[in-house]
């Protein structure tokens, strides 16, 4: 059954999303100073598995779980494991938000494909906002001025499969419960991490890293269920430009506590991305 269409609600929803997720960010590259960053990506997994995959199958019962929807959820789910697990990987040689700048390639590619996947008229506005977050994007990146580290492909790589889990969020939320796509979130990268557990784990975590390990578990559900409900309510390639969002959160974790201040550059790429999002949220308030 098709989710009511409601513009102000789904970016609300996201924006709420995209305000948390850099937690989620900031706590992993903590963790990959000291730990091994398969370590990471196991810890962000099942700690999202193990708050809630238990609970909301016992809840929703096993039709909810297996279903004609079930390839498909694995498949979006194992999209979001190879997103995480490139940006983590990214976020342990280069700076989080110049990761983050490269991950952001996704809303293009979304803009690009939800005509074709997801049957989504693509306007001149979509593709303006996108635009303009985009060159915002690379004031905050500046390439060229610094080199173009070769571990920034990872966070490329990360962008394209964000870009199809977006996709595959919208189309499973039309007959989706949001709480079983959650759980598809967890579950393929939470065995696959698990099953190779033996093959890479190198320490035994001290008290302190054990309790920022369990803050993975409730930052990643409240970040990934407000983006999820965000999906029931807009298009895809509406909110595709609020996505440059992320970068404000990130931006400000990365100077409260990395001391990173960002250049003039930089806060005009902000500016530039903000004013994407506005444009394109009053669009779809107005016009609705």
């Amino acid at each position: 059954m098709h989710k009511e269409t409601n513009i102000f609600l789904g970016i609300s929803f996201l924006m709420l999303g995209l305000f948390i997720v850099p937690f989620n960010d900031a706590v992993a590259k903590v963790l990959s100073a000291d730990l091994n960053i398969m370590e990471v990506i196991w810890s962000r997994f099942f700690g999202h598995f193990i708050f809630l995959v238990p609970i909301a199958f016992f809840i929703k019962g096993k039709d909810k779980f297996i279903n004609a929807n079930t390839n498909p959820q694995i498949l979006r789910g194992l999209f979001i494991f190879g997103g995480t697990s490139f940006f983590f990987l990214s976020i342990k040689y280069i700076p989080l938000v110049n990761a983050l700048c490269l991950l952001l390639i996704a809303p293009i590619i979304v803009v690009l494909c939800s005509s074709i996947f997801l049957k989504e008229k693509l306007s001149f506005l979509k593709v303006f906002c996108v635009t303009v977050g985009f060159i915002g994007t690379i004031f905050i990146i500046q390439p060229g001025l610094k080199g173009f580290d070769v571990n920034s492909i990872y966070a490329l790589i990360s962008g394209a499969c964000y870009a199809c889990y977006i996709m595959y969020t919208r189309k499973l939320n039309l007959d989706s419960d949001p709480i079983v796509t959650l759980s598809f979130t967890a579950i393929p990268g939470a065995l696959i991490m698990t099953l190779l557990l033996p093959f890479y784990w190198e320490h035994v975590p001290s008290l302190n890293q054990m309790l920022i390990i369990g803050s993975f578990g409730p930052i990643v559900i409240a970040a990934h269920f407000c983006i999820i409900k965000a999906y029931q309510f807009a298009e895809a390639s509406v909110l595709a430009p609020i996505h440059y969002f992320e970068i404000v959160s990130n931006v400000m974790i990365s100077v409260i506590y990395f001391k990173d201040i960002p250049s003039i550059l930089t806060s005009i790429g902000i500016m530039c991305i903000i004013s994407s999002g506005v444009l394109i949220s009053l669009k779809g308030l107005i016009y609705k």
